[in-house]
């Protein structure tokens, strides 16, 4: 039976802070054409590069001295999320998915419907046999990780192919605890360049095994990882 790798998205297959980045640039071209503001997305990376995150928009223009409107901060938001990103994959992802693996691909991503459809053609996910692609916000906030329907969903369509899954991803606060409930192998991939924090908040948060990137891949440690999970499962 064919091992199912389920991929996580961002900052898994690509690297998320060149989202931020693109959108940022993005948000800044509408503001100097819509409102006149020049420097939003010199402003915005500075705070980006600073490890600032939160309320992005809002901080920036406080920065510049600019009131914050929130209908403004509404639009930038939306130009932000509904943008045509210029992102890539990750050159290690980018070999791995071409490389002619035995495995099937399936992804499950979190975040907000129209930004993480618009990262998949980005990033043109499809042509690698990547199915089902999962994007939960498409069912709504209640069905994001850590919440088990994706998880089940992408069992169900590879019913009869793979018994054997393993889920990829990033951020263990989230990521690991829906898989390793179905019994699934998880890997987590622990990018220096990622944004989330990646310490795991307990035992039960923690994945099966870690990498740095996919250049550390290795199918006899995969076929371990199982043996493991069985044995982890009988001590059970």
């Amino acid at each position: 039976m064919t091992i199912t790798l389920v991929f996580d998205l961002d900052d898994t297959l690509y690297l998320e802070r060149d989202y931020v980045r693109s959108g940022i640039r993005a948000v800044d071209l509408w503001a100097r054409s819509a409102i006149g503001l020049k420097g939003l997305a010199d402003a915005a990376i500075r705070l980006v590069e600073s490890g600032r995150y939160d309320k992005l928009f809002d901080t920036a223009l406080t920065m510049l001295g600019v009131p914050v409107d929130p209908q403004m901060i509404l639009q930038m938001v939306s130009v932000y999320r509904g943008h045509v990103p210029d992102i890539q994959l990750a050159p290690d992802a980018r070999a791995f998915l071409s490389a002619g693996h035995d495995y099937a691909f399936a992804l499950i991503s979190d975040g907000f419907s129209v930004a993480q459809h618009r990262k998949v053609d980005a990033l043109d996910l499809p042509r690698f046999g990547i199915n089902p692609i999962i994007c939960t916000d498409d069912w709504g906030r209640d069905y994001w990780k850590p919440h088990s329907r994706a998880y089940e969903g992408v069992q169900a369509a590879h019913a009869g192919r793979s018994t054997r899954f393993i889920y990829v991803a990033d951020n263990p606060t989230k990521d690991f605890l829906a898989p390793r409930a179905l019994g699934w192998g998880t890997v987590q991939i622990d990018r220096p360049e990622a944004i989330h924090p990646r310490t795991a908040p307990s035992d039960m948060h923690r994945a099966d095994m870690a990498i740095a990137s996919f250049d550390q891949w290795s199918h006899e440690r995969i076929l371990a990882l199982f043996d493991s999970i069985v044995e982890r499962s009988q001590i059970g």
